[in-house]
């Protein structure tokens, strides 16, 4: 008899060509649907950094002539007739609309020199001085030479203060007429470059100004006035008070249809020469005239308020007259027979007769109270002593 095998049905595996075709189709799909969404993403990251790219480029322009800038004037020499100086070092020595030059003690190789407002011992001393005639150099974009005097201090040193300068020049690599390139020079030393890819529209000029004019008024100056130079009209340089510099960062990149694109991005700030107008010592350094003998009492004992010495003394004759260079007044305290210490109290000129009070008093101990003018060096006068008080 024969047996009969149950049928069992053959388990499929694998797709049908059906389902192939349309997970095929889906699968482009999604793909063509994402891929450009994805391209447009990336292109639109690709355009805000460009943008960042232009903004920054303005940014570093501004801020690097800015903070050089804004340090116009520290350590210029001043004018000495009788040690052989017969006028100020200028400290704005070009204001033209494409370029600034002007003279400061930006950078010192000697850790002596105090008033410098960086320190890098790398840098050539011939960087760190003012010129002489055997470096002169002709002003950026101009034919004018600088300098036509060299200035020393009483002691016949060069200055401290170097001249720095800034200028835009069209860039001849850009596609573009109205691109530049920033420069910055010290001296007579090697053109640097600070920045590429910046545009000014034409009629634009990169540096703007306002000056101080007989009116007392601060207005601006017009462009068809420029430049300015140290040597020009009398006080016309030194009556400058911010230098306002607008330029735009140019970044060459693509659209979102990935076609070539220029971005832009504007920057205008003002920059005040703090020390532009303020007097140049003549005699700074020399040792300040003493100020009057200090006269020192112990207040009358008044209940419930705290015993205290009383000192009075009369201002340094440099101060209000002579070389007119004090700027304040050191008060010492010690115990009879001791050495003098270190200043207990600094009081700022105000013209005199000063008046200082010290809480800070022991019964039964006797004092003595010095004064020594300080200068702008500083320098300090003799310590002029009180009488001995006895709390």
């Amino acid at each position: 008899m024969p047996v009969h095998m149950p049928h069992v049905p053959r388990t499929r595996v694998g797709f049908t060509l059906a389902e192939l075709l349309i997970s095929l189709t889906l699968t482009v799909s999604i793909f063509a649907a994402a891929v450009p969404f994805f391209t447009t993403q990336m292109r639109q990251l690709q355009q805000n950094l460009a943008r960042a790219d232009a903004q920054q480029t303005a940014r570093f322009a501004q801020n690097t002539v800015d903070r050089e800038l804004r340090n116009i004037g520290i350590a210029v020499t001043p004018m000495q007739p009788t040690a052989g100086i017969p006028r100020n070092q200028p400290k704005i020595i070009q204001a033209a609309p494409f370029a600034v030059t002007f003279n400061t003690n930006l950078v010192a190789n000697d850790t002596l020199d105090m008033n410098a407002v960086y320190y890098d011992p790398n840098v050539p001393p011939s960087l760190t001085t003012a010129m002489t005639a055997t470096n002169m150099i002709t002003l950026p974009l101009s034919a004018k030479a600088y300098p036509d005097f060299i200035y020393r201090d009483a002691t016949g040193l060069l200055s401290p203060a170097e001249t720095v300068s800034y200028w835009a020049s069209v860039d001849s690599t850009a596609s573009a007429a109205d691109e530049y390139v920033m420069f910055r020079r010290v001296n007579d030393g090697p053109v640097a470059v600070v920045a590429r890819g910046l545009r000014i529209p034409s009629g634009q000029a990169l540096f703007k100004y306002r000056r101080l004019y007989s009116t007392g008024i601060v207005d601006s100056v017009l462009t068809a006035a420029l430049p300015i130079l140290w040597d020009g009209a009398a006080g016309t340089a030194d009556s400058i008070r911010t230098v306002t510099l607008s330029v735009r960062g140019v970044f060459h990149g693509f659209d979102l249809r990935n076609k070539a694109q220029k971005f832009e991005r504007y920057v205008s700030t003002q920059t005040n020469l703090a020390n532009i107008g303020l007097s140049q010592r003549n005699a700074c350094g020399d040792v300040p005239l003493n100020p009057g003998v200090p006269t020192a009492t112990i207040v009358s004992v008044v209940v419930g308020v705290t015993d205290r010495v009383r000192l009075t003394f009369a201002s340094s004759g440099d101060e209000a007259s002579g070389e007119k260079d004090v700027e304040r007044y050191a008060i010492f305290r010690r115990e009879v027979g001791n050495p003098w210490d270190e200043p207990i109290a600094v009081v700022g000129k105000a013209g005199g007769p000063y008046l200082w009070e010290d809480f800070d008093i022991q019964a039964g101990n006797s004092y003595q109270y010095g004064v020594a003018a300080q200068d702008c060096s500083p320098a300090n006068s003799t310590i002029m002593t009180s009488a001995t008080v006895i709390h």
